[in-house]
């Protein structure tokens, strides 16, 4: 008789659709299989004996949005990997919220604690692996510990910091050595604002290495008593290096980072009115998920305008030696779109207003089009994260694209353009500091890889 129940529980476990040990997305006890076992969506009983390891990470707040969808790549792809070993298998990443970053001028809106989701289509990206947004965290530590549970106990916080001396004798070595930390680490976080974080076990640690080497950092800290769940926080996670960049990982985990779909209506909305542009006919239609996209012969074709990515800011001050003049850029422009055929720039710049009335002077001969918001009420929707990625998505269909030199705005559009499938010569090119040097240092061209 037990045979044949355990039969009948297998039967029912195999019949589970759209779902793999990889891909857990409910917290489940063993208990929960026999009252729950469709929401549950196990194909594994040993998964079970595993934790559930939520790893949430933070980044330096100096840093940008695009570089921080870099860093989220690294963690991604380590979680990925780290889904496959065993103890490790039921992990979980928290994605950090985003929260006033310095490149958002926007004073008037909201722009504290804003969810992956304004951004981004989790479903997605949860294609690629299993990843909460922080309401989601909060929703699922309160189901756990109860909804009297308004602190977030973290079990360990890692607070990474580079080492002094990074190579050895000439050699750079993956490693980390704790060190004393600063005063002032008493178990309170403040993490991005909220105050119900702290922590059970602080530790700081000089770090470097690839992302792998936190697997080792995990084991070396691991508790020694079995836990059903452990909260694990790592801090200045910018200083975490790819594995292998560029590598198969790394374009699975980027391409599963689509738009979230109010903000691709928009740009198709603008490069309609304002572009005459379509997918369709500029032969950039995308597969519904980005699992179903394959290595294909480049035949987009973009619609009929350039797109130039112009960096001015702190770029002027800090990559001087790089970065031309708004005259230069204009001249340069004009030399493609005379070559090119075409009569329309649309430009993606953090310049100012005065910097953009003169761009446009020096190319009277043709239309200069840029996106701004139709109200206050559509830019408080949007965000100023949400206004750069419109940007990134019309750059990303164009005929040609231009971008500045060491820019990660511009590399995240390199990558948007080389999912699509434009020809390498339309979409890796970069500003010159002089339009009389063309000649000059330009961005590394890197290809994307699929299987």
């Amino acid at each position: 008789m037990n045979r044949t129940v355990y039969s009948l529980l297998l039967l029912a476990f195999s019949q589970i659709v759209h779902t793999t040990s990889a891909h857990l997305r409910e917290l489940c006890e063993k208990r929960d299989i026999f009252f729950e076992p469709y929401r549950c969506q196990l194909v594994d009983l040993d998964l079970l004996d595993d934790p559930v390891l939520y790893l949430l990470y933070d980044v330096n707040p100096s840093e940008g949005f695009n570089l921080r969808r870099d860093v989220y790549i690294r963690l991604a792809v380590f979680v990925q990997f780290l889904r496959t070993q065993r103890g490790y298998r039921r992990t979980r990443l928290v994605l950090p919220p985003w929260s006033s970053l310095v490149h958002w001028r926007s004073g008037n809106i909201d722009q504290q604690q804003l969810l992956w989701g304004n951004f981004f289509d989790l479903p997605s990206m949860r294609l690629y692996t299993d990843v909460l947004d922080m309401d989601e965290f909060f929703a699922e530590y309160g189901r756990l510990h109860g909804p009297g549970a308004t602190t977030v106990v973290l079990d360990e916080v890692y607070k990474l910091k580079h080492f002094e001396q990074m190579f050895e004798n000439g050699v750079f070595v993956d490693k980390f050595e704790e060190h004393v930390c600063p005063k002032g680490h008493d178990g309170a976080l403040a993490y991005f604002g909220y105050g119900n974080f702290t922590a059970d076990a602080f530790t700081c640690l000089h770090f470097q290495g690839s992302a792998m080497l936190l697997h080792r950092l995990l084991e070396r800290y691991r508790p020694g008593r079995p836990r059903a769940t452990r909260y694990v926080h790592v801090l200045n996670a910018e200083i975490v290096l790819h594995d292998l960049w560029g590598n198969v990982d790394y374009w699975e985990a980027r391409r599963s980072m689509r738009f979230a779909p109010p903000l691709v209506d928009v740009a198709t909305r603008f490069r309609a009115e304002y572009l005459n542009s379509s997918d369709r006919a500029d032969r950039t239609v995308r597969p519904a998920r980005w699992t179903d996209e394959r290595s294909r012969p480049r035949k987009a074709r973009g619609g009929e305008y350039l797109c130039a990515h112009l960096r001015r800011a702190d770029f002027l001050y800090g990559r001087d030696k790089t970065t031309p003049t708004v005259q230069s850029a204009a001249l340069q422009i004009r030399a493609k779109l005379l070559e090119l055929g075409l009569k329309t720039v649309f430009v993606a710049s953090d310049c100012t207003r005065m910097e953009f009335y003169n761009l446009k002077n020096y190319l009277k001969r043709f239309r200069v089009v840029r996106f701004v918001p139709e109200s206050y009420e559509q830019r408080a929707e949007l965000k100023d994260g949400g206004v750069a990625i419109v940007d990134q998505i019309v750059c990303s269909h164009a005929r040609y694209f231009i971008g500045t030199y060491e820019s990660t705005f511009t590399y995240r559009i390199y990558e948007e353009r080389e999912i699509i499938g434009f020809p390498k010569d339309l979409t890796f090119n970069t500003f010159c500091k002089s339009e009389k040097d063309m000649n000059c240092e330009k961005n590394t061209v890197w290809p994307i890889v699929y299987h």
